[in-house]
């Protein structure tokens, strides 16, 4: 009797044990004790991730935007927006160093100053990287139909002109846009992070190489000699043609300060997305010297990139010229070539009849502007990724794939967002484009005013979690950055109001009133949900994430 009794007690025991194990595991806080990732990758590779992120398609939407700015000093710009830029790309790469987690500054935000903050700006900031993936996507069509039009061109071949021109039809260049999704969308569920990595350290070699070879042969081109062959294959008078039509039509061109205070947003927003790298932070090796090398050191590199093709581009041209030619193209006004659109390498090539120069235009600017599909894509699954595992979004988002070791769930769901961001480009291009520059605009306000606040708001995770505490006349240094950055951004956005990039209207209102609304939505739905299992996710925020 006694060794029954005994052995009911011990049943009754180990139920009681499994219950409170069981109740144990309803209300952990996170959807698991590790996420799953593996720190795999590099510096370098993380490096040349962020410079297709920042110029991939940039320089030629950059010459396209010259007539805002005519005349502007854009060396001086491009200097002086580099020190806010610089500022918040310190304060990503102390907050990634010291919290290396997926989400980037969705983990900073909502443990450094509010939950609810973290998520409504991460989920703009989502919303506006992933349907960016829409335009760049067409970028790459148009490119690659640019080259083909080059050659075309060059040998008179009739049968590559109508390629080209077929390929920059509406509905062929939307196929050709999402064919680009569809390929990186496949890489990135069945490959590793790292051998995506991999590909594009491989490729920002060859894309830095034939940089320096595109920018060296332009350099060599003379003013004298470019207008001589502009009006050979232009028509005589072609090239001051293309100025007066400009100017006679309302351009005007001046070398005034205020001209380069105008060009100082433009240079601001020229910077942008270099931030991307601390959301894969948990994924680096040696984050506290990766993230540096791929936040810092690529923001100067990306500098010196953009001088020299600003320099280049100037110097073998002529400023006007390229003002006065975005003029013309964006207004619909008449010009010799204007099939080209802004893209310089066609303009270096009737100077140059070789057939190196086509392909080179392909490499320093169609290449990165595709590769920008990998971290860009990476990049914001991590925020979908993040979100789930603090349980703010269904839990399936957190899948990790046991062979690649990426959340192939999210990988996925980025890029059928990404397709629709091509619908809405190529057909409503309007409403796309309110909602993608204001969210940049003020998408990076909340982490600036985080990195202000922090030494002070949330003094336990300051004084436990950061790697930096140092301080310049009593004030913790990140707090200076933040103050840096935040008046970069505010300048940028003063400048920008209600201008040709960032118009400010009602439907600007409404497209961005639903972007946050939705993520209210959520972020509600799911804390009720979560509510009726016994978990209350705020807890989530009062901890770093597990790696």
């Amino acid at each position: 009797m006694l060794a029954i009794e005994s052995k009911k007690k011990c049943l009754s025991m180990i139920r009681k044990y499994n219950f409170l194990m069981s109740q144990h595991e309803e209300v952990k806080v996170f959807v698991r004790d590790a996420t799953g990732l593996v720190r795999n990758v590099s510096g370098g590779s993380s490096f040349f991730a962020t410079f297709a992120l920042v110029t991939g398609g940039v320089p030629i939407f950059l010459i396209s935007l010259l007539f805002l700015t005519p005349g502007a000093n854009m060396y001086a710009a491009l200097a002086i927006m580099f020190i806010p830029s610089a500022a918040l790309g310190a304060v990503y790469t102390i907050f990634g160093i010291s919290m290396p987690r997926s989400g980037g500054d969705y983990v900073f935000v909502s443990r450094g100053l509010n939950s609810v903050l973290g998520f409504l700006n991460s989920f703009g900031l989502f919303f506006a990287y992933v349907f960016s993936l829409g335009i760049y996507s067409l970028f790459a069509a148009q490119y690659l139909a640019y080259a083909i039009y080059t050659y075309g061109f060059m040998y008179s071949n009739g049968a590559l002109v109508n390629i080209a021109s077929t390929m920059l039809s509406l509905n062929v260049e939307v196929v050709s846009a999402i064919i680009v999704i569809l390929v990186f969308l496949l890489l990135l569920t069945f490959v590793s992070t790292r051998t995506a990595f991999r590909v594009i350290y491989i490729t920002g070699i060859l894309e830095v190489i034939s940089t320096v070879i595109l920018f060296g042969i332009t350099a060599t081109i003379s003013h004298s000699t470019f207008v001589s062959a502009f009006d050979k294959f232009g028509g005589a008078g072609a090239y001051s043609g293309v100025i007066s039509t400009a100017l006679s039509n309302g351009l005007l061109y001046n070398t005034h300060l205020s001209s380069t205070l105008l060009a100082l947003p433009i240079a601001w927003y020229a910077f942008t997305w270099y931030t991307l790298p601390a959301n894969w932070s948990g994924e680096m090796k040696q984050v506290r010297k990766s993230l540096p090398i791929a936040i810092i050191y690529a923001l100067a590199f990306i500098l010196v990139f953009y001088l020299a093709f600003y320099f280049t581009t100037f110097h073998a041209f002529g400023q006007l010229f390229m003002t006065a030619w975005s003029f013309n193209y964006v207004n619909g006004l008449s010009l010799p070539f204007s099939f080209i659109g802004t893209y310089t390498p066609f303009f270096v090539s009737l100077v140059y009849d070789n057939p190196i120069i086509p392909i080179l235009g392909v490499l320093v600017f169609w290449l990165p502007d595709v590769l920008f599909f990998v971290p860009t894509m990476i990049g914001a699954s991590r925020y979908l990724f993040g979100w789930s595992f603090d349980r703010a979004m269904p839990e399936v988002f957190s899948k990790v794939s046991l062979r690649t070791k990426t959340p192939f769930v999210t990988t996925i769901t980025v890029g059928v967002i990404g397709i629709i961001g091509v619908l809405a480009y190529a057909y409503i291009p309007s409403a796309a484009i309110i909602d993608i520059i204001p969210i940049f605009d003020f998408g990076f306000i909340i982490p600036a005013i985080t990195a202000i606040l922090v030494p002070f708001w949330r003094k336990d995770l300051y004084n436990n979690s950061f790697v930096i505490k140092r301080k310049i006349a009593g004030v913790p240094l990140i707090t200076w950055l933040g103050i840096i950055a935040l008046a970069g951004i505010i300048y940028g956005i003063i400048g920008l109001w209600n201008s040709y990039l960032m118009p400010i209207n009602a439907t600007t209102g409404i497209s961005l009133g639903l972007v946050y609304i939705a993520a209210a939505i959520i972020f509600v739905t799911m804390y009720f949900v979560n509510r009726r299992k016994g978990i209350n996710i705020t807890h989530a925020y009062k901890e770093i994430p597990p790696e």
